[in-house]
């Protein structure tokens, strides 16, 4: 058997050349199989990153020289978004008080993610004047000079925050357009069982529905529960908007830090369970 030419790559090495190019897939085979050619015969854009359709023609373990089509998909790194990575630290959005902040990105339940949630949003909006009230409609429920605040919390983006969501437009056309409607999301759900593009694209199947209806989508920031990002529309309240409107340009710094600092999960060998 001929020993394969020494130019050849190992699919570590291939997948290494993505990443110095700012492109997040990787092939799912053995790290050191050995590559000797590879065209992307699609490109495709998706919410927060690429799809990509590659033909790649490698070296299995038993030496023989196999062609396959694997569909990859993954962020997509900017050169902007590279300078933007190695900022400094995010800095605090103007609040009287700030909470502290936590040392996990995941929780330990659904019940403790909705809490942390609660917690949130509860001290955004008093921190900009409002005050609690009972309201057995919603989960929360806040007011301010005659303004309301009605807000459902969701620990992931699922069927369970569409209904929470539908509520909310169903609630719009009970208490009228003068109010503030909000579905509370964590902002990065992968421990609760989301990856971050199944989020991103529940967030934009459903986005152009709540922004008709002005039904926001608001995320807390996994470790800082001070920072919260809007993915549709802003609160009509002029503090709250002016509040979102400074943490929306936070939003892809912390995004792509957070994509960037993802452990990368182990390709399957092809003796591994399906």
């Amino acid at each position: 058997m001929n020993k394969p030419p020494a130019k050849m790559l190992t699919v570590g090495e291939v997948n290494s050349t993505f990443a110095e190019k700012g492109v997040h897939v990787q092939l799912p085979l053995p790290t050191d199989y050995l590559v000797r050619s590879l065209q992307i015969l699609e490109r495709k854009k998706i919410p927060g990153g690429v799809a990509l359709l590659l033909s790649v023609r490698f070296i299995n373990d038993k030496g023989e020289e196999v062609s396959e089509l694997f569909h990859c998909e993954g962020a997509v790194e900017s050169e902007e978004r590279k300078r933007r990575a190695a900022a400094p630290d995010i800095e605090q959005p103007p609040l009287a008080e700030l909470l502290p902040l936590r040392s996990q990105e995941g929780f330990e339940n659904e019940e403790a993610a909705v809490a942390y949630l609660a917690e949130a949003v509860t001290h955004l909006v008093k921190d900009k004047g409002y005050t609690t009230i009972q309201c057995d409609d919603v989960d929360l429920c806040f007011e301010k000079a005659g303004r309301r605040f009605f807000v459902e919390l969701a620990a992931r983006c699922d069927d369970l925050a569409l209904v929470k969501a539908e509520k909310l437009i169903a609630l719009r056309g009970k208490h009228g357009v003068d109010h503030d409607y909000g579905l509370v999301i964590p902002a990065f759900q992968e421990t609760l069982g989301v990856p971050l593009l199944a989020e991103e694209r529940w967030i934009l199947r459903h986005q152009e529905r709540m922004t008709i209806n002005r039904i926001g989508i608001y995320g807390v920031d996994n470790w800082n529960p001070n920072l919260l990002y809007a993915f549709s529309v802003h609160p009509g309240q002029k503090d709250l908007k002016r509040y979102f409107m400074m943490t929306g340009s936070k939003w892809e710094l912390v995004r792509s830090r957070y994509v960037l600092r993802r452990p990368i999960k182990k390709a399957p060998t092809l003796d591994s369970p399906a």
